[in-house]
């Protein structure tokens, strides 16, 4: 939107270097056309405003306790996970090797409906997820389709006032994980780890 703006600023600003001819109707034309252009895009007044609202309404804090380095109630294996998700997956497997790791090691991704989860054999640290399925469960049982109440239960965060927000940040310097609710039930549990990086 800034970029669209900004271009139409420079048309208007420099008007010969878009016009085909000096005295042509033309130029008069495209000033019509940008101005009525500029009537029909609205920046919205306080920017800046919107911005920290939105930002309001997610609590964040920061992982003292080392809870989501691995924070999975199942082993990140192929099997495992097939077990609880059932055979409707696709399983993106590959293999590297490099100088740290000179035998190789695989980095694989389990696909279920939009739920994925990805991680490496070798690499404990090294991890994404994004669960929309109540067959995967995280910090000790919490999963989607929990009530907020509970969820609040199981996390214990230091700010008592928790309870007001629908999205929750749980992070430290190599990753995070967010829960986002839906009419105080968790619908999306996303995160991601990535240590050493």
């Amino acid at each position: 939107m800034k970029t669209t703006v900004l271009i139409i600023i420079l048309l208007l600003a420099f008007p010969s270097c878009h016009s085909p001819q000096k005295g042509s109707n033309t130029q008069t034309e495209d000033k019509k056309a940008i101005t009525a252009q500029l009537s029909q895009t609205t920046v919205p007044e306080n920017s800046g405003q919107d911005t920290v609202s939105s930002q309001e309404e997610e609590y964040t804090e920061t992982d003292d306790e080392g809870r989501i380095y691995n924070p999975y109630d199942f082993p990140l294996e192929v099997e495992s996970i097939k077990a609880l998700l059932g055979h409707d997956i696709v399983i993106d497997t590959k293999y590297f090797e490099d100088e740290y790791y000179p035998e190789g090691y695989t980095f694989t991704k389990i696909t279920h409906k939009d739920t994925q989860i990805a991680f490496y054999d070798v690499l404990q640290g090294k991890h994404r997820a994004h669960i929309t399925t109540p067959k995967l469960s995280v910090l000790g049982g919490i999963k989607i389709g929990a009530p907020k109440q509970e969820f609040l239960k199981a996390m214990h965060f230091r700010d008592a006032n928790a309870e007001k927000f629908n999205i929750f940040n749980l992070m430290d310097e190599y990753g995070a994980m967010t829960f986002s609710f839906r009419k105080d039930t968790l619908f999306l549990i996303d995160g991601y780890y990535e240590e050493g990086d």
